[in-house]
């Protein structure tokens, strides 16, 4: 019986209730396919998760894939996972295994945001919540591509962080009235789109944010409307949710999963979209990773490498 080694929870508990375990290997189903892990991204979706109790293509041997995988399942931290062929994205020549595995969930969140979502146009306002984190970080990078005029609410001494992923206006969450600013910086209108990343409260005071005809994209929880007069402001309301793709099952949104990802890998090998990779740590090295990203202490997407 084949083996292999996989970090594993027993029952809901975060990080302490993870261990090292020797865990069968996977066998696909149709449709699937079992890819050999190279690397991992840690996300905070995955300590969301872990809080929780839980109750296609013809790809040849060898070809390097990005998936974003199921979180339900058993995931990217073990020798092998398996993911729905339809949703592999191919690397592309010359991107490492370990800048791809800091692309799925952040970058996916932010694509179907800034692109399919928003769709900001030349000269726009955007502004991005939570900039220098990862959705953020990736938020900034695609709306500066479409030449938007992103404003970037960062945390922390991020500023000239931002500034280089393309923000025009950078502000400081914590040095004074940040919805003062933003609309100093919008001349009184409010902004044409706001990408939120914080959670359900925030997203609902950044309604205030929006002028007229403008548009939200909701990474953590859509905004509550209670308080809203209708037609107020002709304002959209986005939620973002690239992972409900797997809850669904529908083979339309899985094979869109490998249209994402086949996009933002061409981006990252055309030097037009940094994977904003800070760390690459061991495989021993999961808890204590896990626990600076819990922390907010990491400043950039870390990564697990499995394989040189």
């Amino acid at each position: 019986m084949a083996m292999q080694r996989a970090w594993v929870m027993d029952a809901a508990g975060g990080i302490a209730g993870l261990r090292m375990a020797e865990a069968l290997l996977p066998a696909p189903g149709p449709g699937e396919v079992r890819i050999a892990v190279h690397a991992a991204g840690l996300n905070r979706h995955d300590l969301r998760f872990m809080a929780q109790d839980h109750a296609g293509d013809g790809w040849r041997r060898g070809t390097l894939v990005m998936c974003l995988l199921d979180p339900r399942r058993g995931g990217g931290l073990a020798d092998f996972a398996l993911a729905p062929a339809a949703a592999l994205a191919p690397v592309s020549r010359g991107v490492a295994a370990t800048d791809a595995a800091a692309l799925p969930s952040p970058c996916f969140a932010a694509f179907h945001a800034v692109e399919r979502r928003l769709a900001p146009r030349d000269g726009q306002s955007v502004v991005v919540f939570g900039a220098s984190g990862g959705v953020g970080g990736f938020a900034v990078q695609l709306a500066a591509a479409r030449h938007a005029r992103v404003i970037a609410v960062h945390s922390g001494h991020a500023r000239e962080q931002v500034l280089a992923l393309g923000a025009q206006e950078a502000i400081d969450r914590d040095a004074g009235d940040v919805a003062a600013a933003i609309r100093a910086l919008t001349d009184g209108r409010g902004a044409d789109a706001v990408v939120d990343v914080v959670g359900r409260a925030h997203a609902t005071r950044a309604l205030g944010l929006l002028g007229v005809d403008g548009a939200i994209a909701c990474v953590a929880g859509l905004p509550a409307l209670s308080g809203r007069r209708p037609m107020a402001g002709a304002i959209t309301i986005h939620e973002v949710a690239p992972g409900a793709s797997h809850r669904a099952g529908d083979p339309a949104s899985l094979r869109d999963l490998s249209v994402v990802g086949r996009a933002v890998l061409r981006r990252v090998a055309n030097g037009n979209l940094r994977p904003l990779l800070r760390e690459v740590v061991s495989f021993d090295a999961v808890p204590s990773a896990l626990a600076r990203v819990a922390a907010g202490e990491a400043r950039g997407r870390v990564v697990v490498r499995l394989k040189a």
